[in-house]
Protein backbone atom coordinates (compact mmCIF):
# COMPACT_ATOMS: atom_id res chain seq x y z
CA UNK A 1 0.00 0.00 0.00
CA UNK A 2 1.29 3.43 -0.94
CA UNK A 3 1.49 6.21 1.66
CA UNK A 4 -1.78 8.08 2.17
CA UNK A 5 -2.86 11.02 4.26
CA UNK A 6 -6.15 12.07 5.77
CA UNK A 7 -7.26 15.32 7.40
CA UNK A 8 -10.32 15.37 9.63
CA UNK A 9 -12.30 18.16 11.22
CA UNK A 10 -14.91 17.06 13.75
CA UNK A 11 -17.54 19.16 15.49
CA UNK A 12 -19.96 17.71 18.01
CA UNK A 13 -22.79 18.75 20.28
CA UNK A 14 -24.51 16.86 23.08
CA UNK A 15 -27.57 17.87 25.10
CA UNK A 16 -29.61 16.22 27.81
CA UNK A 17 -32.84 17.39 29.40
CA UNK A 18 -35.31 16.02 31.91
CA UNK A 19 -39.01 16.42 31.19
CA UNK A 20 -41.93 15.39 33.37
CA UNK A 21 -42.57 12.10 31.61
CA UNK A 22 -39.19 11.24 30.10
CA UNK A 23 -35.51 12.08 29.83
CA UNK A 24 -34.17 13.17 26.43
CA UNK A 25 -30.58 12.84 25.23
CA UNK A 26 -29.43 14.12 21.86
CA UNK A 27 -26.07 14.21 20.13
CA UNK A 28 -24.93 15.33 16.69
CA UNK A 29 -21.52 15.17 15.00
CA UNK A 30 -20.15 16.68 11.82
CA UNK A 31 -17.05 15.25 10.13
CA UNK A 32 -15.20 16.91 7.27
CA UNK A 33 -12.71 14.42 5.85
CA UNK A 34 -10.15 14.96 3.09
CA UNK A 35 -8.30 11.87 1.91
CA UNK A 36 -5.40 11.66 -0.54
CA UNK A 37 -3.78 8.47 -1.73
CA UNK A 38 -2.66 6.44 -4.70
CA UNK A 39 -2.82 2.92 -6.09
CA UNK A 40 0.02 1.29 -8.00
CA UNK A 41 -0.91 -1.41 -10.49
CA UNK A 42 1.39 -3.97 -12.05
CA UNK A 43 1.00 -5.31 -15.57
CA UNK A 44 3.17 -7.07 -18.12
CA UNK A 45 4.11 -5.71 -21.53
CA UNK A 46 4.90 -8.17 -24.34
CA UNK A 47 7.88 -7.29 -26.53
CA UNK A 48 8.55 -9.48 -29.61
CA UNK A 49 12.07 -9.53 -30.94
CA UNK A 50 12.03 -10.24 -34.69
CA UNK A 51 15.56 -11.66 -34.57
CA UNK A 52 14.80 -13.98 -31.71
CA UNK A 53 12.17 -16.73 -31.56
CA UNK A 54 10.71 -15.65 -28.25
CA UNK A 55 8.74 -12.91 -26.56
CA UNK A 56 10.10 -10.79 -23.75
CA UNK A 57 7.83 -9.83 -20.85
CA UNK A 58 8.50 -6.67 -18.88
CA UNK A 59 6.53 -5.75 -15.78
CA UNK A 60 5.51 -2.11 -15.62
CA UNK A 61 4.05 -0.10 -12.79
CA UNK A 62 1.35 2.49 -13.17
CA UNK A 63 0.33 4.76 -10.29
CA UNK A 64 -2.96 6.63 -10.12
CA UNK A 65 -3.56 9.39 -7.59
CA UNK A 66 -6.90 9.99 -5.90
CA UNK A 67 -8.40 12.71 -3.74
CA UNK A 68 -11.67 12.40 -1.86
CA UNK A 69 -13.60 14.87 0.25
CA UNK A 70 -16.63 13.95 2.33
CA UNK A 71 -18.92 15.78 4.72
CA UNK A 72 -20.63 13.38 7.10
CA UNK A 73 -23.39 14.15 9.58
CA UNK A 74 -24.32 11.71 12.35
CA UNK A 75 -26.83 12.01 15.15
CA UNK A 76 -28.35 9.98 17.96
CA UNK A 77 -31.46 10.47 20.07
CA UNK A 78 -32.42 8.56 23.20
CA UNK A 79 -35.69 8.67 25.16
CA UNK A 80 -35.87 7.18 28.65
CA UNK A 81 -39.32 6.74 30.15
CA UNK A 82 -39.59 5.64 33.79
CA UNK A 83 -42.63 3.37 34.04
CA UNK A 84 -42.54 3.21 37.84
CA UNK A 85 -39.95 3.06 40.60
CA UNK A 86 -38.54 -0.22 39.26
CA UNK A 87 -39.10 -0.26 35.51
CA UNK A 88 -37.54 1.93 32.77
CA UNK A 89 -38.20 1.88 29.03
CA UNK A 90 -35.55 3.19 26.66
CA UNK A 91 -35.89 4.00 22.96
CA UNK A 92 -32.86 4.94 20.89
CA UNK A 93 -32.36 5.91 17.26
CA UNK A 94 -29.12 6.82 15.55
CA UNK A 95 -27.91 7.56 12.04
CA UNK A 96 -24.16 7.38 11.55
CA UNK A 97 -22.25 8.24 8.38
CA UNK A 98 -18.74 6.84 7.93
CA UNK A 99 -16.27 7.59 5.17
CA UNK A 100 -14.25 4.59 3.91
CA UNK A 101 -10.83 4.28 5.53
CA UNK A 102 -7.57 4.68 3.63
CA UNK A 103 -7.03 0.91 3.82
CA UNK A 104 -10.47 0.20 2.36
CA UNK A 105 -9.78 2.64 -0.46
CA UNK A 106 -6.12 2.21 -1.37
CA UNK A 107 -4.88 -1.14 -0.04
CA UNK A 108 -3.17 -3.14 -2.77
CA UNK A 109 -0.82 -5.72 -1.32
CA UNK A 110 -0.12 -8.24 1.43
CA UNK A 111 -1.55 -7.66 4.91
CA UNK A 112 0.24 -10.15 7.13
CA UNK A 113 -1.92 -9.46 10.19
CA UNK A 114 -4.96 -10.82 8.34
CA UNK A 115 -3.13 -13.34 6.17
CA UNK A 116 -4.63 -11.73 3.07
CA UNK A 117 -3.55 -10.07 -0.13
CA UNK A 118 -6.02 -7.19 0.10
CA UNK A 119 -7.30 -5.04 -2.73
CA UNK A 120 -9.05 -1.78 -1.91
CA UNK A 121 -11.80 -0.07 -3.86
CA UNK A 122 -11.54 3.60 -4.75
CA UNK A 123 -15.23 3.63 -5.75
CA UNK A 124 -16.53 3.01 -2.23
CA UNK A 125 -19.28 5.40 -1.11
CA UNK A 126 -20.02 6.72 2.36
CA UNK A 127 -21.45 4.06 4.67
CA UNK A 128 -24.66 5.04 6.50
CA UNK A 129 -25.92 3.06 9.48
CA UNK A 130 -29.47 3.55 10.79
CA UNK A 131 -29.99 1.84 14.12
CA UNK A 132 -33.04 1.39 16.36
CA UNK A 133 -32.86 -0.17 19.80
CA UNK A 134 -35.43 -0.68 22.55
CA UNK A 135 -34.39 -1.58 26.09
CA UNK A 136 -36.47 -2.56 29.10
CA UNK A 137 -34.74 -2.54 32.48
CA UNK A 138 -35.77 -3.49 35.99
CA UNK A 139 -34.09 -2.76 39.32
CA UNK A 140 -35.38 -3.52 42.80
CA UNK A 141 -33.34 -3.79 45.98
CA UNK A 142 -30.46 -6.07 44.98
CA UNK A 143 -31.99 -7.52 41.81
CA UNK A 144 -31.56 -6.13 38.29
CA UNK A 145 -32.42 -7.15 34.73
CA UNK A 146 -32.10 -5.60 31.27
CA UNK A 147 -33.33 -6.76 27.86
CA UNK A 148 -32.46 -4.98 24.60
CA UNK A 149 -33.48 -5.64 21.01
CA UNK A 150 -31.94 -3.82 18.06
CA UNK A 151 -32.06 -3.52 14.30
CA UNK A 152 -29.48 -1.87 12.11
CA UNK A 153 -30.00 -1.08 8.42
CA UNK A 154 -26.71 -0.17 6.76
CA UNK A 155 -26.53 1.50 3.37
CA UNK A 156 -23.28 0.85 1.48
CA UNK A 157 -21.89 -1.55 4.08
CA UNK A 158 -18.13 -2.05 3.56
CA UNK A 159 -16.66 -5.49 4.12
CA UNK A 160 -13.61 -7.55 3.18
CA UNK A 161 -14.53 -10.64 1.15
CA UNK A 162 -12.30 -13.59 0.35
CA UNK A 163 -12.38 -14.57 -3.31
CA UNK A 164 -11.66 -17.89 -4.99
CA UNK A 165 -11.03 -19.58 -8.29
CA UNK A 166 -14.08 -21.58 -9.34
CA UNK A 167 -11.86 -24.42 -10.56
CA UNK A 168 -10.30 -24.80 -7.12
CA UNK A 169 -13.49 -24.35 -5.12
CA UNK A 170 -14.30 -27.11 -2.62
CA UNK A 171 -17.44 -27.45 -0.57
CA UNK A 172 -16.30 -26.42 2.92
CA UNK A 173 -19.75 -26.01 4.43
CA UNK A 174 -20.01 -29.60 5.67
CA UNK A 175 -20.48 -30.85 9.19
CA UNK A 176 -17.99 -29.80 11.84
CA UNK A 177 -16.12 -32.10 14.15
CA UNK A 178 -13.56 -31.66 16.87
CA UNK A 179 -11.14 -33.75 14.79
CA UNK A 180 -11.20 -31.30 11.86
CA UNK A 181 -7.72 -30.23 10.80
CA UNK A 182 -8.11 -26.46 10.41
CA UNK A 183 -4.64 -26.07 8.96
CA UNK A 184 -5.33 -28.40 6.00
CA UNK A 185 -8.08 -26.22 4.50
CA UNK A 186 -7.20 -25.49 0.89
CA UNK A 187 -7.98 -21.86 0.17
CA UNK A 188 -7.23 -19.89 -2.96
CA UNK A 189 -4.20 -17.72 -2.34
CA UNK A 190 -2.05 -15.02 -3.88
CA UNK A 191 1.64 -14.32 -3.80
CA UNK A 192 3.39 -15.60 -0.69
CA UNK A 193 0.53 -18.01 -0.04
CA UNK A 194 -1.88 -15.29 1.09
CA UNK A 195 -5.62 -15.47 0.49
CA UNK A 196 -6.97 -12.94 -2.01
CA UNK A 197 -9.57 -10.59 -0.54
CA UNK A 198 -11.37 -7.56 -1.98
CA UNK A 199 -13.10 -4.68 -0.23
CA UNK A 200 -16.71 -4.69 -1.36
CA UNK A 201 -19.88 -2.76 -0.63
CA UNK A 202 -23.61 -3.40 -0.54
CA UNK A 203 -26.56 -2.80 1.76
CA UNK A 204 -26.84 -4.94 4.88
CA UNK A 205 -29.24 -5.67 7.73
CA UNK A 206 -28.31 -6.64 11.28
CA UNK A 207 -30.57 -7.50 14.19
CA UNK A 208 -30.28 -9.19 17.54
CA UNK A 209 -30.78 -8.90 21.24
CA UNK A 210 -28.92 -8.65 24.53
CA UNK A 211 -30.09 -9.55 28.00
CA UNK A 212 -28.60 -9.52 31.47
CA UNK A 213 -30.01 -10.59 34.81
CA UNK A 214 -28.30 -10.52 38.18
CA UNK A 215 -28.58 -10.34 41.92
CA UNK A 216 -26.39 -8.99 44.71
CA UNK A 217 -26.28 -10.82 48.04
CA UNK A 218 -25.17 -8.83 51.08
CA UNK A 219 -22.92 -11.01 53.22
CA UNK A 220 -21.29 -10.28 56.58
CA UNK A 221 -17.88 -9.47 55.12
CA UNK A 222 -18.76 -8.32 51.62
CA UNK A 223 -21.14 -8.54 48.66
CA UNK A 224 -21.64 -11.45 46.28
CA UNK A 225 -22.94 -10.66 42.78
CA UNK A 226 -24.24 -13.40 40.48
CA UNK A 227 -25.24 -12.57 36.91
CA UNK A 228 -26.12 -14.11 33.56
CA UNK A 229 -25.93 -12.48 30.15
CA UNK A 230 -26.62 -13.48 26.56
CA UNK A 231 -26.10 -11.67 23.27
CA UNK A 232 -27.09 -12.65 19.73
CA UNK A 233 -26.51 -10.85 16.43
CA UNK A 234 -27.64 -11.84 12.93
CA UNK A 235 -26.57 -10.14 9.73
CA UNK A 236 -27.26 -10.53 6.02
CA UNK A 237 -26.19 -8.64 2.93
CA UNK A 238 -28.61 -7.43 0.27
CA UNK A 239 -27.82 -10.43 -1.93
CA UNK A 240 -28.90 -12.79 0.85
CA UNK A 241 -25.40 -13.83 1.89
CA UNK A 242 -24.38 -13.80 5.55
CA UNK A 243 -22.10 -10.98 6.67
CA UNK A 244 -18.53 -12.31 6.91
CA UNK A 245 -16.94 -12.97 10.32
CA UNK A 246 -20.10 -12.32 12.34
CA UNK A 247 -19.75 -13.12 16.05
CA UNK A 248 -21.71 -16.17 17.25
CA UNK A 249 -24.23 -16.16 20.09
CA UNK A 250 -22.78 -16.51 23.57
CA UNK A 251 -23.86 -16.96 27.19
CA UNK A 252 -21.84 -15.39 30.00
CA UNK A 253 -22.10 -16.48 33.64
CA UNK A 254 -20.36 -14.38 36.26
CA UNK A 255 -19.73 -14.53 40.00
CA UNK A 256 -18.07 -11.59 41.77
CA UNK A 257 -17.23 -11.09 45.43
CA UNK A 258 -16.40 -7.65 46.82
CA UNK A 259 -14.85 -7.25 50.28
CA UNK A 260 -13.06 -4.08 51.40
CA UNK A 261 -10.10 -3.78 49.02
CA UNK A 262 -10.52 -7.22 47.49
CA UNK A 263 -12.33 -8.35 44.36
CA UNK A 264 -12.72 -11.95 43.22
CA UNK A 265 -14.13 -12.51 39.74
CA UNK A 266 -15.06 -15.85 38.18
CA UNK A 267 -16.57 -15.87 34.68
CA UNK A 268 -17.68 -18.67 32.39
CA UNK A 269 -18.27 -17.94 28.71
CA UNK A 270 -20.21 -20.45 26.59
CA UNK A 271 -19.86 -19.54 22.90
CA UNK A 272 -22.09 -21.24 20.31
CA UNK A 273 -21.00 -22.73 17.00
CA UNK A 274 -21.07 -20.28 14.12
CA UNK A 275 -22.60 -21.98 11.09
CA UNK A 276 -24.15 -18.90 9.45
CA UNK A 277 -21.11 -18.11 7.35
CA UNK A 278 -20.36 -16.19 4.18
CA UNK A 279 -19.59 -17.89 0.88
CA UNK A 280 -15.83 -18.21 1.41
CA UNK A 281 -15.89 -18.78 5.18
CA UNK A 282 -15.59 -21.99 7.15
CA UNK A 283 -17.82 -22.69 10.18
CA UNK A 284 -16.28 -22.26 13.62
CA UNK A 285 -16.86 -24.58 16.54
CA UNK A 286 -18.10 -23.15 19.80
CA UNK A 287 -16.05 -23.23 22.97
CA UNK A 288 -16.25 -22.73 26.71
CA UNK A 289 -13.91 -20.33 28.49
CA UNK A 290 -13.40 -20.21 32.27
CA UNK A 291 -11.47 -17.20 33.61
CA UNK A 292 -10.78 -15.97 37.12
CA UNK A 293 -8.90 -13.17 38.82
CA UNK A 294 -8.21 -11.82 42.31
CA UNK A 295 -7.61 -8.09 42.72
CA UNK A 296 -6.22 -6.27 45.76
CA UNK A 297 -6.06 -2.47 45.95
CA UNK A 298 -3.41 -0.76 48.10
CA UNK A 299 -3.38 2.88 49.20
CA UNK A 300 0.17 4.26 48.92
CA UNK A 301 0.20 7.78 50.37
CA UNK A 302 -2.70 8.91 48.22
CA UNK A 303 -1.73 6.78 45.23
CA UNK A 304 -3.59 3.63 44.27
CA UNK A 305 -1.87 0.34 43.45
CA UNK A 306 -3.97 -2.49 42.01
CA UNK A 307 -2.43 -5.95 42.01
CA UNK A 308 -4.26 -8.57 39.94
CA UNK A 309 -3.55 -12.28 39.86
CA UNK A 310 -5.35 -13.97 36.98
CA UNK A 311 -5.82 -17.36 35.39
CA UNK A 312 -7.47 -17.56 31.97
CA UNK A 313 -8.83 -20.50 29.99
CA UNK A 314 -8.64 -22.81 32.97
CA UNK A 315 -10.28 -25.57 30.93
CA UNK A 316 -7.44 -25.30 28.39
CA UNK A 317 -9.93 -25.27 25.52
CA UNK A 318 -8.83 -25.07 21.89
CA UNK A 319 -10.88 -21.98 21.12
CA UNK A 320 -11.10 -20.07 17.86
CA UNK A 321 -12.48 -16.57 17.44
CA UNK A 322 -14.81 -16.62 14.42
CA UNK A 323 -14.35 -12.89 13.78
CA UNK A 324 -10.57 -13.33 13.44
CA UNK A 325 -9.05 -13.45 9.97
CA UNK A 326 -6.47 -15.97 11.18
CA UNK A 327 -8.70 -18.14 13.37
CA UNK A 328 -7.39 -21.36 11.80
CA UNK A 329 -3.75 -20.43 12.24
CA UNK A 330 -3.92 -18.58 15.58
CA UNK A 331 -6.38 -19.93 18.18
CA UNK A 332 -7.08 -18.07 21.40
CA UNK A 333 -4.44 -18.53 24.15
CA UNK A 334 -4.56 -21.79 26.09
CA UNK A 335 -4.43 -22.02 29.87
CA UNK A 336 -2.36 -19.10 31.15
CA UNK A 337 -1.58 -17.38 34.43
CA UNK A 338 -0.17 -13.99 35.30
CA UNK A 339 0.10 -11.05 37.63
CA UNK A 340 -0.60 -7.44 36.73
CA UNK A 341 0.29 -4.18 38.51
CA UNK A 342 -1.54 -0.91 37.92
CA UNK A 343 -0.33 2.23 39.71
CA UNK A 344 -2.51 5.34 39.60
CA UNK A 345 -1.00 8.65 40.76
Amino acid sequence: MNPADREELTLGYFARRDFDLFELSFGVRYDQIDTNGSVTGHHEEDHHDEDEDHDEHEEEEETENYSFSSNNVSFAIDLCRPINDNWDLNFGYSSVERAPSVVELFMNGPHLATGRFETGNVNLATETSNNIDIALSYESDNFYATATIFRNDVDNYVYLMDIHDEDDHDDHMGAMSEDDDHDDHDEHGHAEGLIEANYMQQNAELDGYELEIGRIFNLDNGDLEVSFGRDVVNGTLADGMNIPRLSPARNIYSVKYFANDYLFDLSFKDVDDQKDVAEEETPTMGYQMLDTKLVKTFDLNGNSLRVSVFANNLLDEVARNHSSFVKNQVPLPGRNYGIRFNLTF
